[in-house]
């Protein structure tokens, strides 16, 4: 019973790291998307108590489900997911979802950022204003791709899954990174935190 409960406490964590990494795409897909619109027409951002629930609800209404259907798919010698019935696909589902999404997001803030940048060289004007304009875009334009090689691109390895200890061995330095990167980004770089 207990390699089950930490099976499915697992379960939770690894899709709540996910849904955090959607979460965070998404919010960095809207601050681009602000980046093209008058100041008083900028969408607002949500709070961070829903973005809360957001980020721990869903992975565990997931969790939920996988146990009201399949009670005995956590287990086993590994105190991991059960290969049976199809089970793992409750974790494997809703990873590659979120990969896609985050994926489908990431070049629609490169596109999004790339024209505003082509819009800002393009414009007559090159005063103080629109260097800070542009110094801000680049700023997003670097977060973006930060973001992806570092929450992204580690998960596409596992996903190529050739037992190659090279491989791995650059899934743990990346991995490894996450969380200095994410400080770096969202705490060094970030213009309200100075």
């Amino acid at each position: 019973v207990a390699c089950a409960v930490l099976a499915g406490f697992l379960h939770f964590l690894f899709l709540s790291a996910f849904v955090w990494m959607f979460i965070d795409a998404v919010l960095l897909f809207v601050s681009a998307k602000n980046l093209t619109k008058i100041r008083s027409k900028q969408k607002k951002m949500p709070g961070w108590k829903r973005l809360t629930v957001i980020g721990y609800v869903i992975p565990l209404i997931v969790v939920g489900v996988s146990v009201a259907v399949v009670p005995d798919g956590y287990g086993g010698k590994q105190c991991w997911l059960k290969n049976s019935r199809g089970f793992q696909w409750s974790l494997l589902g809703p990873i590659y979802f979120i990969l896609a999404s985050n994926l489908i997001l990431f070049i629609a803030i490169f596109i999004t950022v790339t024209l505003s940048l082509k819009g800002l060289n393009s414009e007559i004007l090159q005063m103080t204003k629109t260097l800070a304009d542009r110094k801000l875009i680049r700023t997003v334009l670097f977060k973006t791709m930060a973001q992806f090689f570092i929450l992204g691109c580690p998960w596409l390895l596992v996903l190529i899954n050739s037992n190659s200890i090279i491989l791995e061995i650059i899934f743990m330095i990346l991995i490894s990174q996450q969380g200095t990167v994410i400080f770096v980004v969202h705490c060094v770089l970030n213009q309200e935190v100075s």
